[in-house]
């Protein structure tokens, strides 16, 4: 697994400033002219790295990274057109089963709204379908649209336009090289330093290097003394002994030149497993519900950790809060010496949600804080497993919450554990017996296919609210009178 780390060039002078400017804006010139080049499919990309390092004075590797940038960027943007025409496809005919389903009435003002919504997103759906026919990808803006348009309204002046184009440089690792023979790492008596190969030569053609100090980050709690999270420093430095490629990028911004650094995590052997039981962890806007079952995937205990903070808290401090909700979690499989199951989910906008949970998703990193809880477990050693998404809400909900007292969240997440160890989850007798009216066709169903059945059954006498039907379950299911 890859790590990035977040560092900063200290104590710089002008020249080394004047040196690294020029770097960035070869470069990002480099790789706009590859960018045109490659969409008009002219050259290939062996010509191409050929003439941009003898057009820009670059060496064959700084070339190749400029190219390989240019190529990335355009690989990207066409992912992107396809996945938005998929999100947008799949909610115009959300939509479209809303406005045919007669058993859902509608009001006429309704109406009107969704067969609007409709048109909008049939028309986002043709603007990218048009790019995949054609084989191309939207305009792209170097330098950020938002930039572009303060530019265009004058808000800024043309040099700012000008570094917010020009403000990065790369470079890749090379395990042959030392790590990486462009912008290397190096240790001299205790102190960190970035050599830089510049695009300056000496007389036998040998770019010349500069060293300036570099600031490797490290936590220190002032009343302590101790690391707070993790020791990114020494997790670099203890790569670095090793002589494996790592990545750097250099990016300017307010005036501060950042490097990136980019580089493989040591392989930790795995302490925790699900040999005696695994924690199902169902991932919420508000937190983690989490629900221990044994290996052979009976209940034994459940908890919520709940952080209403996530909802509302700023990017930085939403941050901390899902590191610390990581740290818990951490601690707990740890001490039950057992393994973590989560789902396996793909993060698509491909839903029109309500409002307000339009808002609350959309300020909820659910992808952040499933990598940060993958990426711990992997560094202490940890096993964690992904698991099908499919209907554990629903299983958990009209399966397991009554029978132990869970909120559907702790259900979804006994689901997941379960289904860790590939155990089926059958639809329970008194179900199919209260709800179902031909058990002979539905046993013919698979497993989701039956689970969406009930589910459809309930939601015709409770509604959408899961509450309500654990309200109400002994009601509907004739078991009080």
């Amino acid at each position: 697994m890859k790590i990035t780390t977040k560092a900063i060039l200290i104590n710089l002078n002008e020249e080394h400033k004047n040196i690294i400017d020029n770097m960035m804006l070869v470069f990002c010139t480099a790789i706009r002219y590859s960018f045109k080049r490659l969409l008009e499919g002219n050259k290939n990309t062996l010509d191409l790295e050929k003439e941009i390092a003898k057009k820009y004075n670059l060496n064959i590797r700084q070339a190749k990274d400029a190219v390989e940038n240019a190529r990335q960027i355009i690989m990207s943007q066409k992912e992107l057109v396809r996945i938005n025409y998929e999100n947008y496809t799949a909610k115009v005919k959300a939509i479209e089963k809303i406005l045919n389903d007669k058993d859902k009435k509608t009001t006429e003002k309704k109406r009107n709204a969704l067969l609007s919504k409709l048109d909008k997103r049939q028309r986002k759906a043709n603007y990218f379908k048009k790019f995949i026919d054609t084989d191309t990808i939207p305009p792209v803006i170097f330098g950020t649209k938002q930039i572009f348009l303060k530019r265009c309204k004058g808000l800024i002046t043309s040099e700012e336009w000008k570094d917010s184009r020009n403000n990065r440089y790369y470079s890749r690792g090379d395990k042959t090289k030392k790590g990486n023979p462009n912008l290397r790492v190096v240790i001299i008596n205790n102190m960190s330093y970035l050599e830089i190969s510049t695009l300056e030569k000496t007389t036998t053609n040998r770019a010349i290097k500069i060293r300036v100090p570099i600031y490797l980050p490290q936590k220190l709690s002032k009343k302590t003394g101790k690391i707070n999270g993790i020791n990114y420093r020494e997790l670099f430095l203890n790569h670095l002994q090793t002589g494996e490629a790592y990545q750097v990028e250099l990016i300017k911004r307010d005036g501060k030149y950042y490097a990136h650094i980019t580089f493989e995590l040591p392989k930790v052997d795995l302490s925790y497993t699900g040999h005696n039981g695994v924690i199902g962890i169902d991932t919420n806007p508000d937190g983690f519900a989490l629900t221990y079952v044994d290996n052979k995937g009976n209940y034994k205990w459940h908890k919520y950790l709940k952080q209403h903070e996530l909802l509302y808290a700023r990017s930085n401090r939403r941050k901390n809060l899902c590191g610390e909700l990581v740290k818990q979690v951490i601690l707990i499989a740890k001490k039950e010496n057992c393994g973590i199951a989560i789902e396996n989910l793909k993060f698509k906008d491909d839903k029109d949600v309500k409002g307000k949970f339009a808002r609350i998703k959309q300020g909820f990193i659910y992808s952040k804080l499933l990598t940060m809880l993958e990426s711990a477990c992997y560094r202490e050693g940890i096993e964690i497993t992904k698991v099908k998404p499919q209907f554990t809400s629903k299983i958990g909900l009209y399966k397991y919450c009554h029978q132990y007292r869970m909120n559907v969240h702790n259900g979804a997440a006994m689901v997941i554990g379960r289904r860790n160890y590939n155990y089926r989850e059958k639809v329970p007798r008194i179900l199919k017996e209260k709800l179902l009216q031909d058990k002979y066709e539905f046993n013919k169903k698979s497993e989701w296919a039956k689970w969406s059945i009930i589910d459809k059954n309930i939601k015709r006498k409770v509604g959408e609210k899961p509450d309500l039907w654990l309200k109400r379950r002994k009601q509907i299911l004739g078991l009080v009178s």
